[in-house]
């Protein structure tokens, strides 16, 4: 299941990269990759990549089910009655054996019949409980009970960090055995070679009025995203005869009105520009153009587009928070001090600072593609475990 939206940026691409993954792995040992999405923009995008996925979307039934199975005594009733909800049935119809979910869903809990894989990018609503998205109107406790149960159920556990393992352990009494910590990759559409990236880079460029040596910060317009801190950093930059430019894009999940009321009262309009939400295409020309990937976001302990900036050669200033997954390949900060963002920035412009980062960044970038490498082989074996089980059981 890909069943995240394009516009939600990295929380697309990484299950992307594991879609394409899964395809190679089961062509070279003689199994079957269904893929399914409830989007006909990915449907279209799979298609690229010559993946023919199914449209499979929720009904009417299957959100009946669901709201149903948030009030557990439906357990119960469903045990006893046998009950599968349209998206199980017509799974089961497709012949799947077990579900992959390429992210944190909810769909899980349609399932009463097949067993599946989940895979968990963060818990971050136990992290950060303060901010309203992971907790207002409910989303705490749906969280809860999509992620408790989805780990304690499943058969298999992805996660992106030895972090995640250890929180989901403590917090769902997970099994360690069950989970598999895959670090993250940088997206196709930034690594994959372009004829002529000068040329196209310079025209992304000049689409959206940029001169090259930016900031730059890829990130949905959440207030987790942290950009305030970024803007007021800015603020104090100026006023001791710094003028940085910085350049935004994402789609806006709440946060736009505050951010834009936040330039205008530090004064920022003619240092910032706000893009939207760009085409993954463009992607690698924002980061070549850019002097540094700035990386505020509250919510980790992993990130993509740090992943992205070292793959293309751009410096990263990055959370001291998750100095984990950036090593020595980052210029470290604190995410609440305006002031020692400020200062990384300063750093980001002294003599070798940017050389010596790139090549950390190659480093970095390398070591954790070892560890995929390790960690996808520890999942083909856990798949053909899990194949050779569920042939003994009845279809």
């Amino acid at each position: 299941m890909l069943e995240q939206a394009l516009e939600v940026g990295g929380g697309f691409q990484q299950p992307l990269n594991d879609v394409l993954w899964l395809r190679d792995w089961a062509a070279k040992s003689n199994n079957e990759v269904v893929v399914y999405s409830p989007y006909p923009k990915t449907q279209q995008i799979l298609k690229e990549f010559g993946i023919e996925a199914r449209l499979l979307k929720f009904g009417v039934l299957d959100h009946a089910f669901l709201f149903l199975k948030y009030c557990r005594p439906f357990d119960l009733v469903q045990f006893g009655l046998e009950l599968k909800s349209p998206f199980e049935r017509a799974l089961v119809r497709d012949g799947i054996d077990v579900v992959h979910f390429t992210s944190t869903s909810k769909r899980h809990l349609l399932l009463y019949q097949l067993p599946f894989i989940i895979t968990i990018f963060d818990g971050c609503h136990r992290d950060a409980p303060e901010f309203p998205e992971v907790r207002a109107f409910g989303e705490f406790e749906r969280r809860e009970v999509v992620f408790g149960l989805g780990s304690t159920k499943a058969v298999l556990v992805l996660v992106n960090s030895p972090e995640l393992v250890e929180d989901l352990s403590r917090r769902y009494a997970v099994d360690r055995s069950r989970m598999i910590s895959i670090p993250f990759s940088p997206s196709v559409y930034v690594t994959s070679p372009a004829e002529g990236a000068n040329d196209c880079d310079d025209a992304v460029l000049e689409k959206y009025q940029l001169e090259r040596g930016y900031l730059f910060y890829p990130a949905q317009f959440w207030l987790h995203k942290n950009h305030f801190t970024l803007l007021a950093a800015l603020a104090k930059l100026r006023e001791q005869g710094r003028t940085e430019r910085l350049v935004l894009c994402g789609s806006n999940r709440s946060g736009r009105e505050k951010i834009d009321a936040a330039i205008a009262a530090f004064g920022l309009a003619g240092q910032v520009s706000i893009l939207g939400f760009v085409g993954s295409s463009e992607l690698a020309a924002l980061y070549r153009g850019a002097a540094a990937l700035v990386m505020p976001s509250y919510f980790g302990p992993t990130n993509l587009p740090p992943l992205e900036a070292w793959a293309v050669g751009t410096p990263v200033i990055y959370a001291e928070a998750f100095q984990a997954q950036a090593g020595d390949a980052a210029i470290l900060f604190d995410y609440d001090d305006p002031d020692s963002l400020a200062n990384a920035i300063i750093n980001l412009r002294s003599d070798g600072t940017t050389q010596r980062l790139r090549e950390a960044g190659q480093r970095r970038l390398q070591e954790l593609a070892g560890e995929t490498e390790l960690a996808r082989q520890q999942f083909a074996r856990q798949m053909e475990r899990l194949k050779h089980r569920l042939a003994l059981m009845p279809r």
